[in-house]
């Protein structure tokens, strides 16, 4: 059992520095790289504020607007892939939204506060059109394709019952005709109806004017409809990457030095289980990066800051382990029993300490700000991690050198 509990850490941990350093691995598929993602406060990134035009609401409850704004925004960030987004309401309809690590704001500021305006239109000559009456208002979804013939990519549009009625007879009417594609008042295609359409599918093609992300987001700009009313930018201001990095290099520093400072500690104040108790320490480190990159936690300053007082969490537990090995061995107790006492004696202690920290970071992650979220995330996880490697690890370590070198002396 014990040779099979060191094969599944030894494992463990190998993994672990695996997944931290598998983005300095230059060998390694791009598929198999993954690496930190970090907050506005360390990596950079974009503040945007906008002011909600309620004239425009009409009778609206100004609460319930605020809520529906507040949703499609958040909706909205959410596909530009980024973390840890902090979006703040005021009863004036300010709406203050701090995007991190993003490396194009006028994407932000498209995605977030513009919806396009899509059209059909008739060809009446070759210089003017009428309206159809065909709009995205009737549309249902829309997703990025492919031209099956110049590989190029498209947009797919699928239209409600009403619309795919609408656009039934359209090409009904305008059979062997133009039906031109408008985008924001630009023509954008004008393709020729070649049959009558009866499923509501239509194809947004640029003629090889779109990349693949472009094509994208307007699918994505044009599947989330508008907002319930009309948002105006009114300040921005960009946090520049590098003084983000110079953050980041002081933060790290900082962290690393705090958790140099406890490993010293452990081996000054315990001599060998201390540095027994720093090994664990090592592995429960590692643990928690590794396990940060899988789950794509956002490291911010609050999140680091999770991390250290983990860290103290996880020596505090074998503090209270090696105090009561000390006061076991003074009974002159066998070492088996000096080890398996400690432990009995020390254990509720851990367990109720930890307890009581899982279920306050629980509470600050689902009911405090993007910011706290950060740093309750990285506690309750750390948490976690260093009741294993503290009560399970350490223990095996301590029989291990003990029971095989025989380090305790009556």
């Amino acid at each position: 059992m014990k040779k099979n509990l060191q094969i599944l850490f030894l494992i463990m941990f190998l993994i672990s520095i695996f997944i931290v350093f598998s983005d300095k691995i230059s060998f390694l598929p791009e598929r198999f790289k993954k690496s930190f993602s970090f907050g506005m406060d360390l990596a950079g990134g974009t503040i945007l504020t906008y002011q909600i035009d309620f004239e425009k609401a009409k009778n609206s409850n100004r609460g319930q607007v605020l809520e529906q704004t507040k949703d499609m925004i958040e909706r909205r960030i959410n596909f530009l892939g980024v973390a840890e987004y902090f979006v703040s309401f005021s009863e004036s309809g300010r709406i203050l939204i701090e995007i991190p690590n993003i490396k194009n704001p006028e994407e932000a500021k498209k995605v977030i506060g513009e919806t396009p305006f899509l059209e059909f239109k008739i060809p009446i000559d070759d210089k003017t059109f009428i309206s159809s009456g065909l709009t995205g208002r009737y549309l249902e979804n829309a997703e990025v394709g492919q031209d099956p013939v110049s590989l190029e990519p498209v947009v797919l549009l699928s239209f409600n019952k009403e619309g795919s009625l609408i656009f039934k007879n359209l090409t009904e009417k305008y059979l062997g005709k133009p039906i031109a594609i408008f985008l924001d008042n630009q023509i954008i295609s004008a393709p020729i109806v070649k049959e009558v359409i009866t499923n509501g599918k239509a194809v947004i093609n640029s003629n090889g004017k779109f990349s693949f992300q472009e094509a994208k987001l307007l699918a994505n700009r044009l599947k989330q409809g508008s907002l319930p009313v009309p948002i105006y930018l009114v300040g921005e201001s960009v946090i520049d990457p590098l003084l983000g990095l110079k953050f980041l290099d002081l933060s790290l520093k900082g962290a690393l030095l705090g958790i140099l400072l406890v490993l010293i500690f452990m081996v000054v104040v315990y001599k060998f289980n201390g540095f027994l108790a720093d090994i664990a320490l090592i592995f429960f480190i590692f643990y928690n990066l590794a396990l940060y990159k899988m789950l794509g936690v956002t490291i911010s300053l609050a999140s680091l800051a999770g991390l250290v007082l983990a860290v103290g969490m996880a020596v505090d537990a074998n503090i209270l382990i090696f105090e009561r090995m000390k006061e076991e061995r003074a009974k002159n107790l066998k070492d088996s029993q000096v080890i398996e006492e400690g432990f009995k004696r020390a254990f509720p202690s851990i367990r109720d300490s930890n307890m009581t920290t899982i279920i306050s970071s629980l509470i600050m992650y689902f009911l405090a700000t993007s910011f706290v979220k950060g740093f309750a995330l990285t506690l309750f996880f750390g948490v976690l991690i260093s009741f294993l490697t503290a009560v399970f690890f350490s223990r095996y370590l301590l029989e291990t050198f003990y029971f095989k070198n025989g380090f305790y002396k009556k």
